[in-house]
C-alpha cells in the first residue's frame, strides 16, 4: 500500500494561534535575550516568527509564493491537481505531491463571455491584469474539467482542464451589478456547484444575496436573499447553507452601523461593531422556488432582456459567533461546522433540526487571549458516523 503526502502553499496553513501554546521565543539563539528574535523564517527552515509576537511551526513541505498572498486553494477530485491564487492576476497550478509549480494561467479576459473552444490557444490574447481572487471561491468542477474563481471586480473566472491536466483561461462569467452606494460591481465570495455541475451557486458578498447561475450559458436563474456580507456556501440536497459575516439583515428599530460601500450591519451598543455571525439556511427545491422578497431594491436579470428574476427569502438563520466565516459538512453529511473568526469558536450545526448544538473553542482554553481567528475548516476523510459528541476534534480550523 503505497501513500502520497500533499503539500501547502506557505500561508495558507491553517492553525489556530494562541500566546499560551506558542514556543519561547528564545529557543532559536542561545545568546539572545528571551523576547528577542529575527522576524521571518528561522534558520532551521520549521519556524517562522511573526511581528505580533506569535510563532508558526507548520506541518509539511512549505512552497514560497513571493507576492502572490494565497486566499484560497482547491484540490483536483483525483488529487492531481492543486491551485491556489491571491493577490496577482494568475492562477497557480502546482503538483499536490512534490510542490513544484506546473503553470501560471493568467485570468481570462473580463470581455471573453462564452467558453473557449475544447482546445483553446495556452496564449490568452487579453488576459485581465487587474483581477484577482476574492476573499475565497475557488473550486473545481465534479468532473474536474473546471476551475471556478471568484474575481474580486464583479465577475466568477473559468478555466479549462485538459485531459493532461494543462489548465487554460476560458472566459468570464459577469454577475449582476450590485448597485450599492458606493459601489456598482459585485464582490463574489464562496462558491458551490451542483453534484451534476450544471448550477453554480455564488456569494454576492456585497449585494447580500445567493446568486444560481446557470454554467452552461451563465445566465442567473434565481437570486436568495441571505444576510449581511455572505463569505461561504455549501451544498446539502435541496438546501444550500450560507455563512454571513455580518448576521441577519437588520430590521426596523435595529441599532446599526455602516458595513463598508454603504450598506449597513447590526451593531451592539457599547463597541458598535457587527453583534453577531449566522448562517442562512436557502431552499433550492420545490418548497424554495417562486417565492419573492417584498420591498427587494436589488434584483438580476434572467429570463431575457429586461426581466428580473424576485430575491427569495431565506428558508431560516442560524445565530453563529462573530463574523461567521469558513463552512465545512462532514463526512456523513450529519454535522455543519462554521468558523466563527471574531469569537475564537467553531459552531457545530445539526443539520437534520438545523441547529446550534455545541460550540467549540479554536484555542486551547477559553481564557487565552483572543487571536485564533479560526477562517478555514477542513475534515479529515475518516470520521464514523455519528461521533461527533466524541470527536471534538476531528476538524481543522
Amino acid at each position: 500500500m503505497t501513500t502520497s503526502r500533499f503539500v501547502l502553499p506557505a500561508l495558507l496553513v491553517l492553525a489556530s494561534l494562541s500566546p499560551a501554546n506558542l514556543p519561547a521565543a528564545a529557543t532559536a539563539s542561545p545568546t539572545a535575550p528571551p523576547d528577542t528574535e529575527w522576524v521571518g523564517r528561522q534558520a532551521d527552515g520549521q519556524r517562522t516568527v511573526l511581528p505580533v509576537n506569535q510563532v508558526l511551526t507548520p506541518v509539511g513541505r512549505q512552497v514560497e509564493l513571493p507576492g502572490l498572498r494565497p486566499q484560497a486553494i482547491a484540490l483536483s477530485p483525483d488529487r492531481s491537481l492543486l491551485v491556489t491564487a491571491g493577490k496577482t492576476s494568475e492562477l497557480l497550478v502546482l503538483d499536490p505531491v512534490s510542490g513544484e509549480i506546473r503553470q501560471r494561467v493568467p485570468l481570462p479576459s473580463e470581455k471573453q463571455n462564452e467558453p473557449q473552444p475544447e482546445q483553446p490557444s495556452s496564449n490568452i490574447l487579453q488576459p485581465d491584469t487587474k483581477g484577482q481572487l476574492s476573499y475565497t471561491g475557488l473550486i473545481f468542477s465534479p468532473d474536474g474539467r473546471r476551475i471556478f474563481l471568484s474575481n474580486v471586480n464583479g465577475s466568477v473566472k473559468v478555466f479549462q482542464v485538459g485531459p493532461d491536466g494543462q489548465v487554460t483561461g476560458s472566459h468570464s462569467i459577469a454577475l449582476p451589478p450590485a448597485d450599492v452606494p458606493r459601489r456598482k460591481e459585485e464582490i463574489p465570495a464562496g462558491l458551490a456547484i451542483s453534484p451534476d455541475g450544471a448550477r453554480l451557486y455564488v456569494c454576492g458578498n456585497l449585494s447580500n444575496t445567493l446568486l444560481e447561475i446557470e454554467v452552461a450559458t451563465g445566465r442567473v436563474r434565481r437570486v436568495f436573499a441571505v444576510g449581511v456580507a455572505p463569505f461561504d456556501v455549501v451544498l446539502l440536497g435541496d438546501k444550500a447553507y450560507v455563512s454571513n459575516w455580518g448576521g441577519r439583515r437588520p430590521g426596523e428599530g435595529d441599532l446599526t452601523g455602516p458595513a463598508g460601500r454603504g450598506t449597513v450591519v447590526r451593531v451592539d451598543p457599547v463597541r458598535h461593531i457587527a453583534s453577531e455571525g449566522s448562517v442562512t439556511v436557502v431552499e433550492l427545491g420545490a418548497k424554495g422556488a417562486g417565492r419573492s422578497s417584498k420591498g427587494e431594491s436589488r434584483s438580476s436579470k434572467s429570463e431575457g432582456e429586461g426581466a428580473s428574476p424576485g430575491v427569495e427569502p431565506p428558508a431560516a438563520e442560524i445565530l453563529t459567533g462573530l463574523h461567521a466565516s469558513a463552512l465545512a459538512l462532514s463526512p456523513n453529511r450529519r454535522w455543519l461546522v462554521c468558523a466563527n473568526a471574531g469569537s475564537d469558536n467553531l459552531s457545530v450545526i445539526d443539520t437534520r433540526s438545523d441547529t446550534v448544538v455545541e460550540t467549540i473553542w479554536a484555542k486551547a482554553k477559553p481564557s487565552d487571549l483572543l487571536g485564533a481567528s479560526p477562517n478555514a475548516l477542513v475534515f479529515t476523510p475518516t470520521v464514523a458516523p455519528f461521533t461527533w459528541p466524541t470527536a471534538r476534534r476531528t476538524p481543522w480550523a
